[in-house]
């Protein structure tokens, strides 16, 4: 063999060796950091609060990865996930929520409730850390009935915030006895919660547990996830104008797509508001809706204005439950009188079947424009056969809408003047 082959062999091996390291390189797993490596205890009573952040904190200082919760009852306070840093439970894992108030330090700047306050932490709190993954099987458990009879003038904490951050994705987690709302994302985009299931225990007053809170974010998608709450079940939210500082400015809440998921219990399977501005490109479909909720319920303020809801697309649902199909409520929240105008338009309701309370009440009214309202394919029982409720609205379209076996019609439109 000649110099120059020998060379060539050499340098040919070199290249290949240099490209399978790579590859074996980028395709790597992420380090994986379980917490009980660092000294947590799954035992229900050890606050293992220092040990599950400082797990974090490593993580991040290695340049990322994940954190691995293993099977066992992890008692913590609140938690600061930092950037390149996931969460995953393993099965039989339990993030247990301490009893104490303490435990979650008041923080500046919160968003809640359309504005920013000062405010108890999350039992995780997420912020700037975009690609961010949640991932089951396991639990997330507040210990809500801790807090559901005892106000904190500071609030009370939240299960799981993520703030201001993209291509987020939250999935196979179990949300359990929260003290307040479920998961709230904040300024979020292109993000996905898929096969969680978001509970209280039957029977039990939870306040203001609501499931999922799109607040002022984009591009999201809630499918195969499962509801069982005492407050609103998907609830899309965003700033309130009640003389509070509203900086930043809210954006719009905007493509929001809900499938595959069940309604069991709550006050709204797809709420709408109270406190939001721009709402946008909202489709709901494939649901089971069970309950006394409504399927979809529009709230608005009287002292916001700026409240436009449009381009709104319900279709594909079947009901067993107790609740209307549609609820609009004019003066949710306040009893301030009605003065800012407020606009509810393209709204787009069909294929809907099986057993509901009512048809429900979607009227406008001096200061709410409701119009451009489409019921279509529409076959329902009822326990109340009374006809939709929609006084002052303008182009109203009823195609083949049947309540107990009987073609329906709503109240005759009241022209706006």
């Amino acid at each position: 063999m000649c110099k120059r082959t020998h060379l060539f062999l050499r340098t040919l091996a070199a290249v290949v060796v240099s490209a399978l390291a790579s590859r074996s390189l980028f395709s790597a797993e992420p380090a994986q950091f379980p917490i009980t490596a660092r000294g947590a205890l799954g035992d229900g009573t050890t606050v293992n609060t220092k040990t599950i952040q400082t797990t974090i904190d490593q993580c991040a200082a290695a340049g990322g990865g994940t954190v691995v919760i293993p099977e066992g009852n992890f008692l913590t306070g609140a938690l600061f996930l930092k950037p390149n840093v996931n969460l995953q439970f393993s099965q039989g894992a339990v993030l247990l929520g301490s009893k104490n108030i303490d435990d979650f330090p008041v923080r500046k700047n919160q968003r809640f409730e359309g504005h920013f306050r000062d405010l108890v932490a999350a039992l995780l709190n997420v912020e700037k850390c975009d690609h961010f993954r949640l991932t089951g099987p396991g639990t997330i458990d507040g210990n809500g009935a801790a807090y559901w009879s005892k106000p904190s003038p500071n609030g009370l904490p939240r299960l799981c915030v993520v703030r201001d951050s993209n291509d987020v994705a939250i999935s196979g987690v179990h949300f359990l006895n929260s003290p307040i709302w479920n998961l709230h994302l904040y300024n979020c985009k292109n993000s996905l919660v898929e096969n969680c299931r978001f509970e209280i225990p039957e029977n039990t007053k939870g306040p203001s547990t609501d499931g999922t809170d799109i607040d002022s974010s984009q591009d999201i998608t809630v499918k195969g996830c499962y509801y069982s709450v005492d407050d609103d079940c998907i609830c899309l939210k965003g700033n309130r104008y009640d003389g509070l500082n509203q900086e930043p400015p809210s954006l719009p809440v905007q493509n929001i797509h809900i499938s595959d998921s069940t309604f069991v219990r709550g006050m709204g399977a797809l709420t709408l508001g109270t406190e939001a501005t721009i709402i946008r490109d909202v489709e709901m479909d494939h649901c089971l809706v069970r309950g006394k909720m409504p399927i979809l319920r529009i709230k608005l303020r009287p002292d916001t204005a700026g409240q436009d809801y449009a381009n709104v697309h319900v279709h594909d649902i079947t009901a067993d439950g107790r609740g209307p199909i549609l609820s609009l409520e004019p003066s949710h929240g306040t009893k301030v009188s009605q003065s800012a105008l407020r606009k509810i338009t393209h709204v787009v309701v069909e294929n809907i079947t099986g057993s509901v309370g009512s048809f429900g009440k979607f009227a406008g009214g001096p200061t709410v424009i409701v119009s451009d309202i489409a019921l279509s394919h529409i076959n329902v029982k009822a326990a109340s056969p009374a006809p939709l409720n929609a006084d002052q609205v303008t182009d109203l379209k009823l195609d083949n809408v049947v309540v107990n076996d009987e073609p329906v019609s709503a109240t005759q439109p009241t022209t706006r003047p």
